[in-house]
């Protein structure tokens, strides 16, 4: 069972109405929701005094405490052992498929630099589908032995050369940048790269950068989900914790950046225009 929790504050009152606010004692409230064979607790604080007394919730929230969906507003004290639920597996798996459908779309994907920066090797099964539209990819990776595999089936099963590599520097002639982790150092992109990743970049990065996804959430979900929290990170949570491995098949609609939103039919037609350049130097 997935828990929520969430903090509502009465509207600020004033006079008599303010005086009879601090009499009341905070209130904590139970739902129990289920939908599509997710069941979900949702628990609602609310405060009465402005503040959020957790020994007032440990005798519901028990054993989930350290995986609660709830806004990122929400800042708990280290040592009561309450924690956010955080997990980027959901993000990467629309950035990858974001990434997929559109070289899918790209009629001339196969001029493209398609560059693959994932450290940590989390996306490894990426390579042999983008391996269908395009050709001579460059990975860095820190972790190289899932690449290592994929790159062995590359070369066996297409017949494809693949660059494995720890040096950040050979981004710098990629198109296409695809980063299914959060970026957390500085990448040497060139300014018309477009990169997809999960989650806005730590240190400021060149290109055109998108990490925001929107999509149709499946219907049934909606009910359960708190309207605080973005649907992004509830179906993160329906991902991970509730076993809803159909969502990692998600194609999103648009994908999000400080420069705006693209579709898989705009992006695809940048990345044509930017192989049509380099076909023709």
């Amino acid at each position: 069972m997935l828990t929520a929790f969430s903090v509502k504050l009465p509207p600020k009152a004033e006079g008599f109405k303010k005086l009879t606010n601090k009499l009341h004692r905070d209130k904590v409230e139970t739902q129990i929701l289920r939908a599509r064979g997710v069941s979900l607790r949702h628990i609602t604080y609310t405060s009465y005094s402005g503040e959020v007394r957790l020994d007032k919730t440990d005798g519901v929230v028990g054993t989930q405490r350290d995986r609660l969906l709830c806004s990122e507003k929400l800042v708990f004290p280290h040592s009561s052992g309450y924690r956010r639920f955080e997990s980027s597996s959901f993000s990467a798996r629309l950035c990858v498929n974001m990434a997929l459908e559109t070289l899918r779309n790209c009629q001339h994907s196969t001029e493209l630099r398609l560059g693959i920066y994932d450290p940590t090797a989390i996306a490894a099964d990426f390579l042999l589908h983008a391996l269908e539209f395009c050709v001579n990819p460059v990975i860095i990776t820190k972790n190289h032995t899932p690449y290592r595999l994929a790159r062995e089936r590359a070369l066996n099963e297409l017949g494809a050369a693949v660059s494995l590599t720890t040096r950040i520097e050979d981004l710098a002639q990629c198109d296409f940048v695809i980063a299914p982790s959060r970026i957390h150092e500085p990448l040497p992109l060139r300014s018309s790269a477009i990169v997809l990743t999960s989650g806005e970049p730590k240190p400021s990065v060149d290109g055109e950068i998108y990490y925001s996804y929107s999509f149709r959430m499946p219907n049934g979900f909606a009910s359960l989900k708190p309207a605080e929290l973005s649907e992004e990170y509830f179906c993160s949570a329906l991902y991970t914790l509730g076993e809803q491995y159909a969502l990692g098949s998600i194609v999103p609609l648009t994908c999000n950046g400080k420069t705006g939103a693209q579709t898989v039919k705009s992006l695809s037609n940048l990345l044509d225009i930017q192989a049509k350049k380099a076909y023709n130097k």
